[in-house]
């Protein structure tokens, strides 16, 4: 029996990881929770974006389209960034995340960005959603499948 055992198993045999004991081991450490920014938090974050475009302009006076292209690319690029927000977003601790808690693209922040075109058409009402929603999702979130959660939150589907 020992000598069926060290011909099977060799002296240098080593067992396979098993793939369902490793996922189940890391799903314990993962928060299944995220902490969702909620309505307030990211008004706080609209405030302080358009303060710095403001300042901006008044140092750099520049042309109306000129300001509309500024104002399209500081609200694509950024959250498509690292950072993945923009400096408001950051100020409060938020990023932008997709449904898999992954940065999102140029592609679905531009989508993003026109969607809240159409959150601010009817009185608001897809931003006021975020403060009635559980997962605290405004019209263009949920258009463009978006999330906004806290810095040191994770996202797993």
């Amino acid at each position: 029996m020992a000598q069926t055992l060290l011909y099977q198993y060799g002296p240098n045999y080593q067992e396979p990881p098993r793939p369902e004991r490793d996922e189940r081991r890391e799903m314990i450490y993962r928060d299944p929770t995220p902490v969702y920014v909620g309505f307030w938090r990211r008004v706080l974050a609209c405030f302080i974006d358009a303060l710095l475009l403001t300042v901006v302009d008044w140092v750099l006076p520049l042309p109306d389209f000129s300001q509309r292209l500024l104002d399209l690319l500081y609200f694509v690029i950024l959250p498509a960034t690292a950072w993945q927000g923009t400096v408001g977003k950051l100020a409060v601790g938020a990023k932008i995340v997709d449904a898999n808690g992954d940065r999102i693209s140029v592609l679905r922040s531009l989508c993003r960005y026109f969607a809240q075109i159409l959150s601010a058409l009817v009185l608001f009402i897809g931003y006021i959603m975020i403060a009635f929603s559980a997962e605290k999702r405004g019209l263009h979130d949920w258009i463009c499948d978006t999330f906004v959660i806290n810095r040191n939150s994770e996202l797993y589907p």
